[in-house]
């Protein structure tokens, strides 16, 4: 199982006046920093998620392609039974 330990890393960030306004205003934590970093976390899930559902995707492309294919096949052998 992965260890979750973790080093703090002092950063600088610009960001824009009216959204650092809006984060003070509805920021239900004690800091920005913690605003921040959990905000950070929920998009970087977000976008892990939207990673694995595009590979998902693909994959059952792929699976409704190659069962086309084989139900076509078994389609043409069930067709040659009932002749």
């Amino acid at each position: 199982m992965k260890s979750h330990s973790s080093t703090a890393v002092k950063t600088t960030v610009i960001l824009d006046q009216s959204l650092i306004e809006e984060i003070d205003r509805i920021n239900p934590f004690p800091t920005r920093k913690e605003f921040l970093a959990r905000a950070s976390k929920e998009y970087l899930e977000k976008l892990k998620r939207k990673a694995v559902d595009e590979k998902l995707a693909v994959a059952c492309a792929e699976a409704a392609e190659e069962d086309l294919l084989e139900n076509n096949e078994w389609e043409n052998v069930t067709l040659e039974t009932w002749s």
